[in-house]
């Protein structure tokens, strides 16, 4: 993770991996095929990571709101505390930008969204509509994400909080408004 993280996913290379962890390009062939198996395998490990966190911290939630404001706080408090892990998911979806055949790094990013909608469908009125929820679970992932994007070059975490407290509030609120039926 540290080699795509310092370098970029095209700058890195099979032997910066392997001697980055002190191990043999045949050790590396016997556990992945390539760059793209490694990178896949730090993707699927980092959503696995983020998604912990989220569910730990929107256990009990008791409405549309709660669930809104627990999710976008687990989002900020992950990336803010796993800098790697926020650097490789981003750097990893610029990839798929670049419309590269790599299916395997895609298919985590679907289920997260899944597991975002899941958690949020109960707190929904009837009728829900699986594609608004989809829109809201991307909507989370793309407030925290892109306002990270600029503002952990520019501050440190606690003015990164402060500053994202105003957002999370007039999101939650424009989420919940979004997800009501008319």
């Amino acid at each position: 993770m540290a080699v795509f993280t310092d370098y970029g996913v095209d700058a890195s290379t099979i032997e910066m991996i392997t001697e980055r962890a002190d191990l043999g390009k045949g050790t590396f062939y016997c556990h992945f095929r390539g760059k793209e198996d490694i990178l896949a395998a730090l993707i699927q490990q980092a959503i696995d990571n983020l998604l912990t966190v989220i569910r730990q911290q929107t256990t009990g939630s008791a409405n549309l709101q709660d669930v809104l404001n627990n999710l976008v706080r687990a989002h900020t408090s992950f990336f803010l505390n796993h800098r790697e892990e926020y650097v490789l998911l981003f750097q990893g979806r610029m990839l798929l930008k670049l419309d590269r055949e790599m299916a395997e790094i895609e298919e985590p990013y679907r289920c997260y969204l899944a597991d975002m909608g899941r958690l949020v469908e109960p707190f929904v009125p009837p009728p829900v509509d699986p594609m608004k929820v989809r829109r809201l679970a991307c909507a989370v992932a793309g407030l925290v994400t892109g306002f990270l994007s600029f503002a952990m070059i520019t501050m440190d975490a606690a003015a990164i909080e402060k500053n994202m407290e105003p957002m999370r509030k007039a999101f939650v609120e424009s989420m919940v408004a979004f997800m009501n039926p008319s």
